[in-house]
C-alpha cells in the first residue's frame, strides 16, 4: 500500500517537535502533553494509514515507547502489545499467533535496529509484520531503507510516517533559483554533508556534482511524487 499524501499541520509539528541547537535528537514531549497538538499526530496517522489492510489485527512497540503506538491503537480499534526484543521477548509469545497480522510502531524512525529485531521475533513466532508506522524519521540515519532492505518487500503497508525531518542521499530536492531566472528546480542528492548538500546539478546519467548549503532546501521527496517541508 502506498503512503497517502496529506497536508499536515506544519505550525503544529514545527512547533511541539523540538531539538536543542546543535542537538539531534527531536524531544516530543511538549507534542505528547498538548491535547489539540497530540490530537493532530494520532489523527494524522490515521489518515495516513486508512485505510488499513484487514488482516493487522494488533500494534505492537518498543517497551519506553509505548505513547504514541497505545494511541494510535485505540484510535484504529486494535490492542497494542509491549516488546523489549533484547530481553528475549519470553513472555510475549503468548500473543502473537500463526497467520496474524501486526504493525510496528515507534515514534521515531532512525537507525532502525530495534524495529528490526522485532519484526525478526514477530514473524519467528508465525505471525505476519504488516508494516512500520512512526511520528517522525529522521531521513539521514537511512533507517527506512535499512528496514526495507532487510525485510521482505511484499510488505503490504510498507513504512509509513507522518514528519520527516533532514535529507539523504538517493532524495530529491527543490531549490528555489528565481533569482537566476529558473525558477523551483528539483535535483538528486548525491552526498550529504554536516551543512552542505552535493546534488546531480544536470540531472543526467552521468553525475555533475555541485554543492549547495542546507538552508537553500525548500522541499524534500523520497520518489518526486510526495513532496513535504525541509527540516533541518
Amino acid at each position: 500500500m502506498a503512503e497517502k499524501d496529506i497536508k499536515l499541520n506544519d505550525e503544529i509539528f514545527d512547533k511541539f517537535i523540538i531539538s536543542k541547537k546543535d542537538d539531534p535528537f527531536k524531544d516530543m514531549t511538549p507534542l505528547f502533553s498538548d491535547q489539540k497538538a497530540f490530537k493532530v499526530a494520532i489523527d494524522s496517522m490515521v489518515e495516513k494509514l486508512t485505510p488499513l489492510d484487514k488482516s493487522i489485527t494488533k500494534i505492537v512497540c518498543p517497551a519506553g515507547d509505548t505513547t504514541f503506538a497505545s494511541a494510535l491503537a485505540y484510535n484504529l480499534g486494535l490492542g497494542v502489545v509491549v516488546m523489549n526484543p533484547y530481553d528475549g521477548l519470553l513472555s510475549a509469545g503468548e500473543y502473537f499467533h500463526p497467520g496474524e497480522g501486526v504493525l510496528i510502531v515507534g515514534s521515531a524512525l532512525c537507525g532502525g535496529s530495534i524495529y528490526f529485531s522485532m519484526y525478526s521475533i514477530i514473524e519467528d513466532m508465525g505471525a505476519k509484520v504488516m508494516g512500520f508506522a512512526f511520528l517522525i524519521e529522521k531521513l539521514e540515519h537511512r533507517g527506512r531503507y535499512k528496514l526495507m532492505d532487510t525485510v521482505s518487500t511484499n510488505i503490504p503497508v510498507g513504512v509509513v510516517t507522518v514528519v520527516k525531518f533532514g535529507v539523504t542521499i538517493g532524495n530529491f530536492v527543490r531549490f528555489d533559483c528565481s533569482a537566476h531566472g529558473l525558477g523551483i528546480r528539483e535535483f538528486r542528492v548525491l552526498r550529504v554533508m554536516k551543512d552542505e548538500i552535493g546534488i546531480n546539478w544536470l540531472d543526467g546519467p552521468v553525475p555533475c556534482e555541485k554543492v549547495f548549503p542546507k538552508t537553500r532546501i525548500i522541499e524534500v521527496s523520497q520518489d518526486k511524487i510526495h513532496w513535504y517541508k525541509y527540516r533541518p
